[in-house]
């Protein structure tokens, strides 16, 4: 846990398209927040076009700190993960000549690593048979090691260009480490990465009617101390992909400062989804009010929710992992002792 050191460092996501981009830093107020504050800013690099150099090299200017969200077009699917590494290094290497061109400054690369966007409707409507289906075929993931390998020699690459990585990690990354696995990983088509900070996405925001849409701040509280950032929200604008019907709702600001407050108890950066949608929805502000040193709360049940369902993965990922071993001693159990009665029958006669 974190000793009470102050306000924890404070990073938006935002993901408006180049124009809008533009638009939004226009406001002097939200740019004197974000340099006064030392707020930073991940800016999803979707287009290398001059909008978006203009928008990086205004907050340069105002010595705001700006990470370089990296994505791929919407055909491709916009994140990375085991079946299109090598479009993420090439993404990088488009990336860095641009800004190079553009003489532009960033303090990280953000790396968005998530399952493909193709595999994601059919997790939603996974069964227990389907799960174990899944993660018996995981075990021959042919791209797992060879997507790893790349992935960490492009983190080599980008440290060696002189620029920090940053993550964006799914939660059960840390399951899948506590169980001593990489099961997980090959079974959703992610990576666990050697980044300089790990960030796990745990959004409170979530369309379950009988949760009231809000998780209520358990999974920060669960994952918090495997965390080395924790990513909140969401708070989305009204522009650009967040204008999908199947958006999650967006979080009040009860419930975005309760998360905001049990994160900064376990690490000292925290990212906010979305910059657009806090200043749309005037919170900017309230953000500079919290009082960092107060206690916030997680209803029981909903904790108790994510501690049982976690205990649960944890079951199935050990037993998915000692399977095989399991069945190979059953098997020389149940040899033996076929053994055991031949020779006792052979005594007796």
């Amino acid at each position: 846990m974190r000793p009470g050191f102050g306000r924890p460092q404070l990073i938006f996501f935002c993901e408006l398209e180049s124009d809008e981009l533009w638009a939004l830093l226009q406001d002097e107020l939200l740019l004197a927040e974000l340099s006064v504050h030392g707020y930073g800013v991940a800016v999803a690099m979707r287009h290398f076009d001059e909008p978006t150099a203009a928008a990086v090299r205004l907050l340069n200017q105002h010595r705001i700190p700006a990470i370089a969200w990296l994505l791929l077009s919407p055909d491709e699917g916009f994140w990375f993960h085991l079946q299109n590494y090598p479009q993420a290094v090439e993404r990088y290497a488009a990336f860095r000549g641009w800004a190079l061109k553009h003489g532009l400054h960033f303090q990280a690369i953000g790396l968005d690593i998530e399952p493909p966007r193709n595999e994601v409707d059919h997790i939603h409507r996974w069964g227990l048979r389907d799960l174990t289906r899944r993660a018996w075929l995981a075990r021959e993931n042919v791209l797992f090691a060879s997507a790893r390998l790349a992935y960490t020699e492009l983190i080599a690459r980008i440290h060696h260009d002189g620029a920090e990585v940053h993550t964006y990690q799914l939660p059960i990354l840390a399951d899948d480490r506590r169980a001593g696995t990489s099961l997980a990983q090959r079974a959703l088509d992610i990576v666990d990465l050697p980044a300089d900070v790990e960030v796990l996405i745990c959004y409170s925001s979530a369309p379950l009617d009988t949760l009231g849409n809000d998780l209520g701040g358990a999974l920060v509280a669960s994952y918090g101390p495997a965390a080395d950032s924790i990513a909140v929200g969401v708070v989305p604008g009204t522009s650009g992909r967040e204008r999908s019907s199947e958006a999650p709702p967006p979080l009040s600001w009860e419930a975005l400062e309760r998360d905001l407050l049990l994160a900064a108890r376990h690490t000292d950066t925290i990212y906010i989804y979305s910059l657009e949608g806090c200043a749309q929805r005037g919170l900017m502000g309230r953000l500079a009010t919290i009082n960092w040193d107060a206690e916030a709360r997680v209803a029981f049940w909903k904790r108790s929710l994510v501690a049982s369902a976690r205990s649960g993965i944890l079951l199935w990922m050990l037993a998915a992992r000692f399977s095989r071993g399991l069945f190979a001693w059953l098997g020389w159990s149940l040899f033996a002792v076929m053994v055991a009665r031949q020779m006792r029958r052979r005594t007796r006669g």
